[in-house]
């Protein structure tokens, strides 16, 4: 009978083990979460930028095309 005991001992100390190994785990989880969300930034927070962004680009290329075909129809 005496083994039922040790295994009974075992399987709490496991379990005790398991649950800070988890414990450990979230908090992990936790302080990443929090670094990512004060380093990086949403797509959300990012879509305006992006499209003024990216009309600054497409009325800069219109105006240098413009500007070549200009210059190569006017010689």
């Amino acid at each position: 009978m005496p083994k039922i005991e040790v295994i009974e001992e075992r399987m709490n100390n496991l379990i005790k083990q398991n649950s800070k190994e988890h414990e450990e785990i979230l908090e992990t989880i936790k302080i990443i979460n929090e670094k990512l969300d004060q380093t990086f930034i949403t797509k959300e927070q990012f879509d305006p930028v992006k499209r003024i962004v990216y009309g600054l680009v497409a009325i800069i290329l219109t105006t240098v095309a413009g500007a070549i075909i200009n210059s190569v129809l006017t010689h």
